[in-house]
Order: structure tokens, then C-alpha cells, then sequence
């Protein structure tokens, strides 16, 4: 625990200073929020100013890096100078102004400290070209009239349909200029047309009359007549109205949107202004700062004015959003208490180490101590195997004065039989093998041995992915495509499910028209679809029927789905994410030339460590794990990029990514909470408790109870004896109640696991078989103990060590004795006492 007290918090001293003595000692001039101390340095954002024409201009900020770690806003406080004001100047705004062609220097200075960024004017001349994507749909957006609760959303408003962001500038000149109302299922306009501009009148046009409140909007008043932006509107009508330069490649656009700085943090009232840079297709830089639109994903915590100043309204963490015409991004804002004085260092192991502790350092978070041997060695077996360390080994871990002796058990438990086990499990879960996969029998079997073989060889992830997508023929991963019965899973649903698994997004919005929230078009879905087109069937109905994409066509050998787009109706071609066509030479084998695009996409990666970090800590550096989204930015986004980086680059090595994860301090923490991070659950400051999947926790109690689970079939039949949920090649046909309780998904769609607790699972802990029967049945560990006559304090000591991997804390051990030795029945008292540990979230989480 860190505290301190600040000797000018009291009242007697406040009392007795001078009112502009105080305000001296506790700010830097006018800035709220700011501590007394000066800064320690300073730097000007962007570090170099490029302005490529006479007249462009560049706003900057000059940031201050203070003792405690943070950087605040001082550009108001600062004393500026441009060396050449024959190359460039500061206008009455305060940003840079290009004026000729040539190099200047742009200083500023606070306190003595001094920061300097160059200043080039590479042009003096010339006018850039209109395009109305560019300028008129920009407006659009700053002014919100094209966002999803508005013209933007997937039917318009009040009869006017625009693109969301304007990002199809072609559709938006439609509407605008010829009129119409947008039909979801036709690409023809419905009723009569109504241009929203008027040539012979343009003061009239529908398009101002109505954002200017001349005429009722629901919308409210969007454009004042005296402002540029309704000027400029009124100029391009005046003008004819004309689209101008295509987006042909001579055309600079937008192809991204940089926020400057990349990191903000604030104390509760503090402020900091944005800076938006926008990269041009021609490869220069633009400041977008004042043409944009913000937006605070929590106004509670983080407010966003609209010429992106910041300002933190009270502690947490937040996403700033920003829209420009057909682009958008985000960053993260958080606001934090008082900084901790002499924040330690704390130790580092790996790179994620290096993100996660730079991230807490700067949040004013420290992070809980190292985990006992006790935490460690139960949540890391859990984890690599979903499996308990029996007593014994429990001991000889906890005796063991090795250092090393961490890395050592991870090394034995990523070579155990046990870890093939578990994360066969995890994969069969996540792609979905099952008997009845949305009610049509197939054959699974070699589907879940294809599963673990690909686990026991750690075969590259990529590999597994371009395997499973592009399956083909008469093996395992071509069984997720077969149904008894010969029809096939539809494209669109077939397509949408692996882009969710393998590149984390989720696309289904797009499939009746462009995604309302995210850039996703209807135009890319279908086109991603349409790689599904020609998969088809040999063979009669039953279990040895090949999958194969037809490479003559739809249909030809088997029932395969023409992919006709639900609003032209047209037969879509193959196309990528990006809207590249596949070429028509190359069309012979589908779904392997989109397995092999995926695969090299940087999506992938990220997706894939994503996942599997969620798998370690209960939450995806983006939660959930794949819904990645501009509204839901990683918490991390560095850490999500390195990692990715690595992963691809040892090949898509998932061992290896999982003992990074497991090696780093970060996973390694205890539970055990401090006043700095008892609130955070998303910053990785501390180790969360995570309920363990239902098959899990009935395989932790048939161990500890030492009473296998008996597995019947829905038909005739049984599981061999010793069989664990977690082996379980065909869960969705054998009956649980216990696993239905605790959320066992029938994977006939893409699990989500909902661990909450239930009335229905708390009747169960009383009285339900799963307890009852495993507690007093013959041959279990417990009846072992009593013919064994070990004394109490051994029976305590075994159940604590086989449940809770630690021994009993000493009270806990006395009085636990003590209730032993008073029971009318020892047999009954034991069966208690072992009921009461398993019953315990303690025992059904990891921690």
C-alpha cells in the first residue's frame, strides 16, 4: 500500500497563504489540473510540419512531461517564434500558416525549457482540385448528418439516405443531387424523386434550408448561414453542383486518420487538445483537426468538444472517436487520481511486461504483488491443461527452493498429455465439433482427431486455418462443412463464421446492407460470401460424402448455393476485403485462395493472439474477444501489435505464444487487490478470478471426490469409464444436467460462454447428484482416507491440497478440527467439510 499526504492539504496552512501564492504553488498558470512542479521537458506535436501549399495551415501543441510521469497540455502557456516568417507564420489562431516555398524552425518555450520542430513549405502555388467526397461529404460528417442515428443509418431519415462517414461519396451525390428513398432490398429509389439541392435557387436547396432551420428538421440546426461550411455548401450549388475529380489515384484521398498524441491522460478537470492528421493516397499529410467529427464513448468520463478539446470529467478510461469523410479512428483517454508519489519500478520478463506496466505507470495504477507458489501452480495448471495438480505434486512444488522452478513447470505441462487434452478441448469448442451441428448429423470424429493431432504436433495456426477453411475431400476439417441429409450451410453463414473466427470481426450487419456502425459495405460481404459459391458434394447421403469445390461451376456434382446479392440480384463474383476481384484463372480452388488470403492478412494475427490471451485472463486485449471494432479499440494497442508481430513471425507458433503469456509478470500477478487497482479490470493490474468452464469444474470434482463422471448417450450407449467432460468427442449427445446448468454451449453456433451464477446451479450444489453421489460413493478419495484412518488434520490437508492447491491456513486448520472432533459422525462431518470446499467459488474459479 502507497499513501502520502500533502503538506499543503491542510486547512490551517491553506489558511495562512496568500491567495495568489496558493494559486502559484498549485498550478502552472491557468491550467487546471496542472501540480506546482515545472515540467522536466518539453516536446512540440507533430515534430515536423509539412505544408504543401501557401495558405495551408498546421495546428501544433506543445506538451510538458511533469515528475509524477504525465504529459499536459501547455500550448496555451508557451511563448512562440517561427525563425523565417517569410516561409511561414503563426496566424491569429495560433497554428502555423505556410506563406512561401522554404525551411523554418517553430520554438516554444515554458519555464525556461525550450522545444523546436521544423517547419517545411514544399509549395507555393496552385489550388487543389474539388472533389465532392472530399469536401462536401467531410461537412456532412463534422456536422453528424451522415451518422448511424441519423441520414446515415441503414434507411436515412425523414426520406434522405446518406452513407454512413461518407463512405460511398458516389451513392451520397445520388441522393443528393437526384433525390429518392432508399429501398434496403432494391437498388431502386422508392416514391417520387426530390433533389435535396436546387440549381435555379440554391438558397433554397433542401440540403440548407433544413440543417439551417429555414425549414423544420428533425435533426435539429446543423449549419449556421454565416459559417464556412454553409458557404461552402452554397458555393458548390452555385457552381452546378458538380462530383468532381473521381478517386482515380490523381485525386489525393484520405487512406487514414492519425490522432495526435497517440496517448492521452488527464487529472479529473484537466484538458488537452487533439490534433487529427490525415494521410493522403499521394503521400502527404493534411491537419484535419477543425474538419472532423468527435465523439466520447462515455461523456461521463471523458467530454469532447467539437473543435477536439478533451477535458476529463471524472476517473476511468475511455475511446475518443473520430470521423472524417470515409475514414474514422480512435484513442484512448483516461482520467486518473493523484499521481503516486515515487511510483516503483516494478520487475519486467518479457514484452508484455513492458506494455502493461507502462500503461499502469501511466495511469497512476500499481499493480498487485507476484503470486504466491500456491496462486501460480493452480491457476498455470488450470490454464495449460484444465486439470488439478494433485496433492503430492502440490507439495513438491511448495518444497521446492528452485527459482527456476516456474519456467520449469510450464515447460512440463506444455509437454504433457494433459495440455493435447485441454486445448483439443478448446479448439473442438471453438469450431464448433459436435454431433448435431445445427440439427443435421455428421460425422465428427475425425474432425476431433484431426483437432488433436494438430495440437500434439503444434502444427502453425495458419496452417490449422487454411486446413479449415479450404477443406476439401474426405478428412477432418472437411466434416465442418458436411450434413446428413446433402445440403450444405448457406455462403453467407459459412463465410461470416470463419471472418468471426479468424480475423475477429463480425460482419453479419452487412448482409442486408452496409454495416450502419463500421465500414463493412453489403458489396464486401456478399463478395466474401461468393467464395463459398461452388462447394458441393459427391457421393450418396451418409457418412463418406466428399466436400469439394466444383470447380465447373454451382451444382454440377452436389447441392451447392449460387451467391446471388439480395439487393442488385445479381451473381456476385469472388471478391476480398479489400474489393479486389480473385481473377477468374485462379478461381479453381475458391475457398483455399481466401484461406491463404486470410491467413497472410494482419487481422489474422491479431485476431489469433487476441483470442488466446482472453483464453489466460478472462478478457481479449479487445472484449469481447472478436468483436474488433473502431467503437471497441484494445485496451492495449501496442501490446495487440507487437504480439501479433511475434506470432507471425515465429510462424504462428501457438506454444510459444502461450508461454510468453504464461512467463510474463503480468499473468503471473496475485489476486490480492490494492487501494490503486481494486476497481481496475481492464488493464491486466491484477489477477481476475475467471469462472472455469462448466466440463472443467465436473472434471475438478470427479478429482477431488476421486468418483468418475458416468457419460450416457442420447441412444443407446456410454462413454468408456474415466472418460472426462473435457474429452468428450460428441458433448451435444450426452446428457448433463450439471453441464447445462453451468453453461455448456451446443455449439450449433460460435460459442459464448455465459458464466453467471443461477438459482438453478445453486440447487444443484444442495442437492443435485453431481455432490450427493460423488461425496459418499464407495472407492472415492474420501472413503479411502477413513479406511485408511488418517487423522483429521491429514483429511483436511488432502482435501485443501487436491481442491484449493494450498494447505489450510492455520486458523482455518484449528477450527476445522475442532468441528471434527464434536460431529456425531466423522464419516458425515468429512462428506460436510468436502462438500463445503467444492461448493466454494474458490474451488469453480481460477484466480
Amino acid at each position: 500500500m502507497i499513501g502520502f499526504s500533502h503538506p499543503l492539504r491542510r486547512p490551517d496552512l491553506l489558511a495562512a497563504l496568500p491567495v495568489c501564492l496558493l494559486a502559484g504553488l498549485l498550478f502552472d498558470s491557468s491550467a487546471a489540473g496542472q501540480t506546482r512542479q515545472a515540467p522536466l521537458s518539453l516536446r512540440l506535436v507533430p515534430k515536423e510540419i509539412r505544408l504543401w501549399e501557401a495558405g495551408a495551415t498546421q495546428r501544433f501543441l506543445l506538451l510538458g512531461r511533469y515528475a509524477d510521469g504525465l504529459e499536459r497540455d501547455l500550448t496555451s502557456q508557451a511563448a512562440l517564434s517561427v525563425t523565417d516568417p517569410a516561409v511561414a507564420r503563426l496566424d491569429r489562431e495560433g497554428k502555423v500558416a505556410a506563406v512561401a516555398r522554404g525551411a523554418a524552425t517553430l520554438t516554444a518555450a515554458v519555464k525556461g525549457l525550450r522545444a523546436g520542430a521544423e517547419i517545411n513549405v514544399t509549395a507555393a502555388g496552385g489550388t487543389r482540385p474539388f472533389s465532392f467526397g472530399r469536401e462536401i461529404g467531410g461537412i456532412l460528417t463534422k456536422k453528424g448528418c451522415n451518422a448511424s442515428d441519423c441520414h446515415g443509418s441503414v434507411k436515412g431519415k425523414g426520406g434522405f439516405k446518406l452513407s454512413a462517414n461518407a463512405l460511398y461519396p458516389k451513392e451520397d451525390y445520388q441522393w443528393i443531387v437526384e433525390g429518392g428513398v432508399y429501398q434496403v432490398l432494391s437498388p431502386e429509389p422508392a416514391g417520387e424523386r426530390q433533389p435535396r439541392i436546387d440549381l435555379k435557387d440554391p438558397e433554397k436547396s433542401l440540403l440548407l434550408a433544413k440543417a439551417t432551420l429555414a425549414l423544420p428538421h428533425g435533426g435539429g440546426a446543423r449549419l449556421n448561414p454565416d459559417s464556412r461550411d454553409y458557404l461552402a455548401i452554397l458555393d458548390w450549388i452555385r457552381e452546378g453542383a458538380d462530383y468532381g475529380q473521381e478517386h482515380d489515384g490523381t485525386a489525393a484521398r484520405i487512406r487514414s486518420l492519425e490522432i495526435l498524441p497517440r496517448l492521452v491522460t488527464l487529472e479529473s478537470g484537466g484538458t488537452s487538445q487533439l490534433i487529427v492528421m490525415a494521410h493522403l493516397s499521394d503521400g502527404r499529410r493534411e491537419d484535419l483537426t477543425d474538419q472532423v467529427l468527435y465523439a466520447s464513448n462515455d461523456s461521463s468520463l471523458v467530454e469532447v468538444s467539437e473543435r477536439g478539446l478533451v477535458t476529463g470529467m471524472q476517473t476511468g478510461e475511455t475511446a475518443v472517436v473520430v470521423r472524417a469523410a470515409g475514414q474514422a479512428a480512435s484513442m484512448g483517454v483516461a482520467v486518473i487520481a493523484d499521481p503516486l508519489p515515487d511510483y516503483p519500478e516494478i520487475p519486467r520478463r518479457n514484452t508484455i511486461d513492458e506494455f502493461v506496466f507502462a500503461k499502469l505507470r501511466r495511469l497512476n495504477i500499481l499493480p498487485s504483488e507476484l503470486s504466491s507458489d500456491e496462486e501460480f501452480l493452480r491457476r498455470v495448471c488450470l490454464d495449460l491443461t484444465g486439470t488439478l495438480p494433485p496433492p503430492q505434486r502440490v507439495r513438491e512444488y511448495l518444497e521446492d527452493p528452485d527459482p527456476g522452478k516456474r519456467d520449469r513447470l510450464i515447460e512440463v505441462l506444455l509437454d504433457s498429455p494433459e495440455y493435447v487434452d485441454y486445448w483439443t478441448y478448446r479448439l473442438a469448442d471453438l469450431f464448433r465439433v459436435a454431433m448435431y451441428s445445427t440439427g443435421k448429423l455428421k460425422n465428427t470424429r475425425m474432425y476431433w482427431e484431426w483437432i488433436r493431432d494438430a495440437v500434439a504436433r503444434n502444427r502453425p495456426y495458419d496452417r490449422i486455418a487454411r486446413e479449415r477453411i479450404g477443406a476439401q475431400g474426405y478428412d477432418g476439417p472437411s466434416r465442418h462443412y458436411y450434413r446428413l441429409g446433402g445440403e450444405l450451410p448457406l455462403p453467407a453463414n459459412m463465410m461470416a463464421e470463419q471472418v468471426r473466427v479468424f480475423l475477429g470481426r463480425r460482419l453479419d450487419c452487412a448482409q442486408c446492407h452496409n454495416h450502419p456502425y463500421e465500414r463493412w459495405s453489403q458489396d464486401q460481404f456478399w463478395g466474401l460470401a461468393a467464395f463459398f459459391g461452388r462447394i458441393s458434394r459427391i457421393g450418396q447421403l451418409g457418412m463418406d460424402m466428399i466436400i469439394i469445390d466444383d470447380p465447373a461451376g454451382h451444382g454440377q456434382f452436389g447441392q451447392g448455393e449460387q451467391v446471388i446479392h439480395p439487393r442488385t440480384r445479381q451473381l456476385v463474383e469472388p471478391r476480398f476485403l479489400d474489393g479486389r476481384p480473385l481473377p477468374e484463372e485462379q478461381r479453381t480452388d475458391l475457398r483455399m485462395k481466401l484461406a491463404e488470403w486470410i491467413t497472410a492478412h494482419p487481422y489474422f494475427a491479431e485476431a489469433a493472439v487476441n483470442r488466446f490471451w482472453g483464453y489466460f485472463f478472462g478478457r481479449g486485449l479487445v472484449d469481447p474477444v472478436d468483436d474488433f471494432r473502431l467503437t471497441n479499440p484494445p485496451s492495449h494497442p501496442g501490446l495487440l501489435r507487437a504480439l501479433a508481430k511475434d506470432f507471425r513471425e515465429r510462424g504462428h507458433d501457438l506454444k510459444h505464444l502461450v508461454r510468453q503469456i504464461v512467463q510474463s509478470r503480468t499473468y503471473q500477478l496475485s489476486g490480492a487487490t490494492n487501494p490503486g487497482n481494486r476497481n481496475d479490470r481492464v488493464n491486466f493490474s491484477r489477477a481476475l478470478p475467471r469462472p472455469l468452464d462448466a466440463e472443467v469444474v465436473l472434471d475438478a470434482i470427479s478429482q477431488v471426490t476421486g468418483i468418475n463422471e458416468d457419460f450416457h448417450h442420447w441412444d443407446p450407449g456410454r462413454e468408456p469409464a474415466g472418460t472426462r467432460a473435457i474429452n468428450l468427442v460428441w458433448p451435444d449427445v450426452v446428457p448433463s444436467h450439471f453441464l447445462e446448468l453451468h453453461g455448456r454451449p451446443n455449439r450449433q453456433m460460435i460459442p459464448e460462454r455465459r458464466a453467471e451464477a443461477s438459482l438453478g446451479q445453486a440447487l444443484h450444489r444442495l442437492v443435485g447428484e453431481t455432490y450427493t453421489r460423488k461425496l459418499s460413493a464407495e472407492g472415492g478419495r474420501l472413503d479411502r482416507l477413513l479406511r485408511e484412518q488418517t487423522s483429521d488434520g491429514q483429511v483436511i490437508e488432502e482435501l485443501y491440497l487436491s481442491a484449493l492447491s494450498r494447505f489450510p491456513a492455520p486458523g482455518e486448520k484449528q477450527e476445522l478440527q475442532q468441528a471434527l472432533a464434536s460431529a456425531l459422525s466423522r464419516r458425515e462431518a468429512l462428506e460436510d467439510l468436502t462438500w463445503a470446499i467444492i461448493a466454494t467459488a474458490e474451488f469453480a474459479s481460477n484466480h
